[in-house]
């Protein structure tokens, strides 16, 4: 699937470049066009031969009902009483995708609420739960006011593809990084660019601001971490990572020091500031593309092929989910949820095991007390937060 996020990356830049190339002079250009129509349709039935979901035309439309989503889930954020937000996609990045609503008891139960032209690749929302963000691989950005329930899309205002963005605190400024390595802020009033700095033309893989509100650190293409003064916008440092992307950061220890998740598939901590030296921490067996922090400062860490660790619980614990993991988010510090690539949101808890949604089960019938004390009893063992075992 890496594979295959690569060539649709690509794919529509590659074949504007094909025509200029003289080949007209050779072949007519009706030859061309029915060439390149093959060449789409290679690449397409390939990248969805890689992902079995990619293979229906199964993307979620906005609908009142609730329903369940087989597309990735590219991004989960909180939006206020239990609810959550999240963004979809699939390995067609240019195909219609949908941001979704849910609650925390039932994260399998989705309700769509407004579309995107394109894979949607983030999503946040305002404090106060009144606005939800979002933008996709057009660089385009919506926002879905929850009080009218209206979206209004705003055509390219970040120019390119966008990995990474977030809302500031105060809810007034939304911040965006794209892959041409420019970062923007945009304010919701007069709804338009305020300010912007190009970094050194790598694509910005992750954004994350201090728990002060004054800096702010972004992860790039080519494995360096830049930190800003916000809202300046105003770069400060510049830190050699690793010579493999560096896919996301994320501030922990009250903003004092950084976690920065790598292609190299290790997770480094580093002070944030400038000539901080870098010590890796963990090492993964794929590349580790989110992390996400709780409210008291437990941090997860996920793999693109499905591999999750918790680094803050003082041990190696790790777990696995049945699919490639896109996304993560903490709904306060004891549930976690995992937004991945064929299974929907699945969620983790406290002992850090996957656990299923809650079913209403049949009654069951009473049983004479002497039989209920006769019956043998069978320990299950588990990991719980801090390594250890518990007996179950």
């Amino acid at each position: 699937n890496k594979e295959a996020l690569r060539q649709n990356t690509s794919l529509h830049r590659s074949l504007l470049n094909f025509l200029p190339l003289g080949l007209g002079q050779t072949m007519n250009r009706r030859s061309i066009v029915i060439s390149i129509g093959f060449v789409i349709a290679a690449i397409t039935l390939g990248s969805n031969g890689l992902n079995p979901a990619a293979q229906a035309d199964d993307t979620p439309k906005p609908s009142s009902s609730k329903e369940t989503v087989s597309s990735w889930v590219t991004s989960i954020a909180p939006l206020g009483s239990n609810q959550f937000v999240a963004a979809t996609a699939d390995s067609l990045l240019l195909r219609e995708a949908s941001v979704f609503k849910f609650n925390a008891s039932s994260p399998n139960k989705m309700t769509a609420i407004y579309s995107h032209p394109a894979a949607v690749w983030c999503v946040n929302a305002t404090e106060d739960g009144k606005r939800v963000a979002s933008v996709d691989y057009r660089g385009n950005l919506v926002v879905f006011d929850t009080i009218s329930e209206k979206a209004t899309t705003h055509e390219k205002v970040f120019e390119r593809w966008c990995q990474a963005m977030l809302i500031a605190p105060g809810d007034k400024t939304i911040i965006a990084g794209n892959e041409a390595g420019k970062i923007m802020s945009w304010d919701f009033e007069p709804m338009k660019i305020a300010k912007s700095v190009e970094l050194d033309g790598h694509a910005v893989t992750g954004l994350a601001i201090s728990p002060s509100g004054k800096q702010l650190a972004a992860s790039d293409g080519s494995g360096h971490i830049h930190l800003l003064k916000w809202p300046e916008l105003e770069i400060t440092a510049k830190i050699k990572i690793s010579d493999e992307t560096a896919w996301c950061v994320a501030y922990v220890d009250d903003g004092k020091n950084l976690l920065v998740g790598s292609g190299d598939r290790n997770l480094y901590r580093l002070e944030a500031k400038q000539d901080a030296e870098v010590t890796s921490i963990a090492k993964g067996t794929d590349w580790i593309t989110r992390i996400a922090v709780s409210p008291s400062g437990q941090t997860a860490a996920s793999e693109v092929g499905g591999r999750l660790h918790f680094p803050s619980t003082g041990d190696a614990v790790s777990m696995d989910a049945a699919s490639g993991v896109w996304s993560l988010c903490w709904n306060g510090d004891g549930q976690l949820f995992a937004g991945t690539r064929k299974n929907g949101i699945v969620t983790a808890g406290r002992s850090w095991k996957w656990t299923q949604p809650k079913k209403q089960e049949p009654k069951a019938k009473k049983e004479p007390a002497n039989k209920k004390a006769t019956q043998n009893k069978t320990a299950k063992v588990e990991l719980d937060a801090s390594g250890g075992k518990n007996d179950e």
